[in-house]
């Protein structure tokens, strides 16, 4: 019995160090991969054969592992500066050339960089734009009177400014039917930073007078009915949804008589009559309100 473990002790020992040389070679063999790879990688030779060339590095021959003489690979180390210098393709220019005195371009920093969006592909409309800014906007003055701008076509159309068509007669009994695109032509004469508050003609002509409009009303808070309304152009909850008016296509509206108010965040939409005022209100070079709508009354949604 003790000679059968004697014999398994023994197999176990030669299996153990026939693994250890085993592991020796692969180890060996693994850094002369390495070694051979880093010499492509960065232009130099084989280790054996700088050794043999050390006294002069400028030998073109070596040795090779049979004895005889090979040729000796040239090191990034071994060429002259020339050869090393980067080359660049693009000529330069002869001395009489404009080019060669003008600067190179560069981007002007006074046009602002497109809005990509995450794919990287610009946003038309963002980021540049042909209107001149708010500073340099101009300002339309027109000092035109009221009766130069109007034309009657007929006994209940008017045609202001050859451009807004109206009709009634501006009376509670008959109100001049406007759009909102002619209250919104006032911004081309109104801008508070330059204290230019005068409305233009076509405007001033409505002031005082009764108007029938339609538009989307709201309230600035959830109450059950209100009597101070705001009326806008544009789809607008008073909150969140839609959007939020300017003092050019919001009219501020008194009713008459309370208005009833029923669920959140509705969007309403009707068509109010009364007296309308045009006053601008600005503050601080900011424009607040321009147009009021007082005694109003809502006639149908």
């Amino acid at each position: 019995m003790k000679w059968f473990w004697s014999f398994v002790a023994i197999l176990a020992l030669a299996g153990v160090a026939i693994l250890a040389r085993g592991g020796e070679r692969a180890a060996s063999v693994s850094a002369g991969r390495d070694a051979e790879r880093d010499t492509r990688t960065t232009g130099g030779t084989h280790p054996a054969i700088d050794a043999g060339n050390a006294d002069d590095p400028r030998q073109a021959t070596g040795t090779g592992r049979d004895g005889s003489a090979t040729e000796r690979p040239t090191t990034v180390a071994s060429l002259p500066a020339e050869a090393t210098a980067p080359r660049t393709t693009d000529a330069a220019p002869p001395p009489g050339d404009p080019a060669a005195a003008a600067p190179p371009a560069s981007a002007d920093p006074a046009t602002p960089a497109p809005i990509t969006n995450i794919l990287g592909i610009a946003l038309p409309g963002f980021g540049q734009s042909d209107a001149p800014a708010d500073d340099a906007r101009p300002t339309v003055r027109d000092e035109r009177t009221p009766d130069e701008i109007t034309r009657r076509i007929d006994a209940r159309t008017l045609e202001l400014d050859g451009r807004f068509r109206i009709t009634g007669n501006g009376r509670s009994d008959d109100p001049y039917r406007i759009s909102w695109e002619l209250l919104t032509s006032a911004s081309a004469a109104i801008d508070a930073k330059r204290d230019a508050l005068r409305p233009p003609p076509w405007v001033r002509l409505l002031d005082g007078t009764t108007i029938e409009i339609s538009g989307y009303y709201s309230t600035p808070v959830r109450v059950p009915e209100a009597r101070n309304l705001l009326l806008t152009l544009n789809r607008w909850d008073g909150c969140c949804i839609g959007l939020p008016p300017t003092p050019f296509d919001a009219i501020d509206v008194a009713m008459r008589e309370p208005l009833a108010f029923k669920g959140l965040h509705v969007i309403r939409f009707g068509t109010f009559r009364g007296r309308l005022v045009v006053e601008p209100i600005a503050a601080a070079g900011f424009l607040l309100g321009l147009y009021r709508l007082e005694d109003a009354t809502f006639e149908t949604k």
